[in-house]
């Protein structure tokens, strides 16, 4: 198929005073000004363009290791002295000069200690003004002068942006036989087109120095201007440019890599969780063994980026781009994020970070990345729209952060959904919620939801059947402290007599059907594309069992009676059974769920049982990992503690077609 080219010719006013259709014949030799993009005619009107932050050459790698590396000392020093100085301020008896100084000192901590962060940013190729090789060429837009054969020796040209965007764009004219890399040699206010490359036309490029982040400072949209002058008149074009926005990657899209913490020496259950993970990957159409990423000990390596990407029409008719993973603003998920910087990013990978003035109220968690998700594709909706959890169902001063959603809707593609995570202790999206691709269906996906009622039935069912008195959590390994204290061993009876575990169940399953309330009206989900799988909630998390262990230590009284009720009140939610939403999609149909570890009857697992089938009924099969020491004890599953890189640059990706 061909592909046609587009280009705005512009002649602008000359010296004169008339427009170029008007002049005399004697005035045939005025200047000529166009300006033509070089893409597909399907791309729109606007030349669009990357921004060209990925490391092409290699060269940030290294330097992005060593930034790490000097930053422990000086870092472990500043968390010490902010500590000693939130110490100070609990003894000011002024508690409104002590609230100020302490919103202050947070402020002033968190952009210290992200000093490192804008640094291993600021290594990319749009840093500096060489075209590093041929790879960062191709990562430049295109577009060219058409020639005017009839320039006089005067003529010449001149390219300019406006003076706001000069810092968010660098332009380039390519001069083969000059002394710049490749010959792109970068424009600047004195760059001069000559006469001779003004008859021939000449060929130029553009490259984004950054991404957009919030439209109160850029949309993404400029323009160039084409000023030729040539004995005494001038004339001028201009191309109108745009940037491609950072789409998050979509589960519908095949998995290439799939992502996880390295393990260390001698932690067993690591990997055997890892040794199971690999086992499950070939089934699901993954080659290679999972990645392991070093996170410096922080297991949860789906909340320390989303991964996107940036995409224009390529020269092969597929779409061309770079990968873009988007680092958490979480500053408990600080050290993990680097990997992105440090082990990611190179050759078609860029990582970004996203400055972030934290609140003193703000729920940190609600900015770690397991909090971030994307609906698939929807009518009104073709890239998807990105969900994302916080306190309630608009984003509060509790978060999330306030950066991230406005670069989320900078993006003008996926605008962001708010989700209700406040009922879980956690508060992530993906503890209950996962979106499977479905080839031929109404939507070409579903959504995996996670059901409590239908755990709560699932118990009844097996008291009915007799084995009431049998353990909820069945076939458990032998367990070791203390891990035997953090696994509730109870019978299915205690359990069901249990008024705070039925009570929390009942509460998780109102919030789950007030955020599906939200999807259907936003997406165009209905129930026929919903996928219930049995859960099961519980209230006694580790914040539980801390409250629990202070109770202890106190001497019968008053306050201790008030924390008992404290403790008897909390409903907010963690997984009691590991929760089978929490899981990996992996290709031709088949998902990676930890192990439930459900009620056994006739030797089967029930929960195991129910989860099968209502994956089979949707045309997957379920391979079983246990995650239950590994990561389930520390209130995640394999979904949390595993990241996946998917073929983000298929035909299907082409934003442009719809925008």
């Amino acid at each position: 198929m061909r592909l046609h080219t587009r280009g705005i010719l512009l002649t602008g006013v000359v010296t004169v005073g008339a427009l170029w259709s008007a002049l005399p014949a004697a005035a045939a030799a005025a200047p000529v000004a166009a300006l033509v993009g070089d893409q597909p005619g399907e791309a729109g009107p606007d030349l669009l363009f990357l921004p060209n932050i990925d490391d092409d050459a290699g060269v940030c790698r290294e330097r992005a290791r060593a930034l790490v590396e000097g930053a422990v000392d000086r870092e472990s020093a500043d968390d010490e002295a902010f500590w000693e100085k939130r110490a100070e301020l609990e003894k000011e008896p002024d508690r409104a000069k002590a609230e100020a100084e302490w919103a202050e000192l947070v402020r002033t901590h968190r952009w210290e200690q992200n000093q490192t962060d804008r640094d291993l940013a600021a290594c990319n190729d749009a840093a500096d003004d060489v075209v590093d090789g041929g790879d960062d060429e191709a990562d430049l837009g295109r577009f060219r002068t058409r020639a005017w054969a009839a320039a006089p020796a005067s003529a010449s040209g001149r390219l300019t942006v406006p003076a706001q965007d000069a810092g968010r764009i660098r332009l380039f004219v390519h001069r083969p036989d000059g002394a710049a890399p490749r010959g792109w040699e970068a424009i600047g206010p004195e760059t001069r087109l000559t006469a001779q490359e003004l008859r021939r036309g000449v060929e130029l490029g553009v490259e984004g120095r950054d991404v957009v982040r919030d439209t109160a400072q850029w949309d993404g949209r400029t323009r160039v201007t084409l000023t030729v002058t040539a004995d005494g008149a001038s004339s001028s074009a201009t191309l109108t440019l745009r940037q491609a926005p950072v789409l998050t990657q979509l589960n519908t899209a095949p998995v290439q890599e799939v992502l996880r913490a390295g393990t260390d020496e001698g932690d067993t259950y690591a990997q055997a969780f890892v040794k199971e993970l690999d086992a499950a990957l070939p089934a699901g159409g993954v080659r290679r063994p999972s990645r392991a990423l070093d996170t410096k000990g922080d297991t949860w390596v789906q909340d320390a980026f989303e991964p996107g990407y940036v995409s224009v029409p390529g020269r092969n008719g597929r779409p061309h781009g770079m990968r873009v993973l988007i680092t958490s603003v979480n500053d408990d998920r600080r050290i993990a994020t680097r990997t992105a910087f440090t082990e990611l990013a190179g050759h078609d990978v860029a990582a970004v970070h996203i400055s972030h003035v934290p609140d003193v109220d703000e729920n940190s968690s609600y900015d770690s990345m397991g909090n971030l998700e994307t609906v698939p594709p929807s009518p009104g909706n073709p890239h998807g729209r990105v969900v994302i959890g916080g306190d309630g169902l608009a984003p509060g001063p509790s978060g999330p952060a306030p950066e991230m959603l406005a670069f989320l809707r900078a993006q003008g593609m996926q605008d962001p959904v708010s989700l209700d995570t406040s009922w879980l202790t956690i508060g992530h999206v993906d503890e209950f919620v996962q979106f499977l691709p479905a080839p031929g269906s109404r939507l070409g996906w579903r959504a995996v939801v996670a059901d409590p009622r239908a755990g709560l039935a699932l118990l009844r069912e097996v008291r009915a059947k007799g084995h009431g008195a049998d353990p909820l959590h069945g076939g458990l390994p032998e367990l070791e402290w203390p891990y035997d204290g953090r696994i509730d061993q109870r019978s299915v009876n205690a359990f069901l007599a249990d008024t705070q575990f039925t009570g929390t169940n009942e509460r998780a399953a109102e919030r789950i059907d007030a955020n599906l309330a939200v999807l259907k009206a936003k997406t165009g989900l209905t129930d026929a594309e919903i996928v219930r799988v049995p859960a099961l909630f519980t209230a006694r998390s580790l914040d539980y069992a801390m409250l629990e262990t202070e109770i202890r230590g106190m001497q019968d009284g008053p306050e201790k009676d008030a924390k008992q009720r404290q403790l008897a009140a909390m409903r907010d939610a963690v997984a009691e059974i590991p929760g089978t939403a929490n899981g990996l999609v992996l290709n031709g149909g088949h998902y990676v769920a930890p192990k439930p570890y459900g009620p056994v009857v006739d030797g089967k697992d029930v929960f195991a049982e129910a989860v099968t089938a209502a994956f089979r009924a949707t045309g997957y099969q379920v391979s079983y990992v246990d995650d239950l020491i590994s990561t389930h004890v520390g209130e995640g599953e394999i979904h949390c503690a595993t990241n996946t890189l998917r073929d983000v640059f298929g035909p299907e990706t082409r934003w442009w077609r719809e925008h």
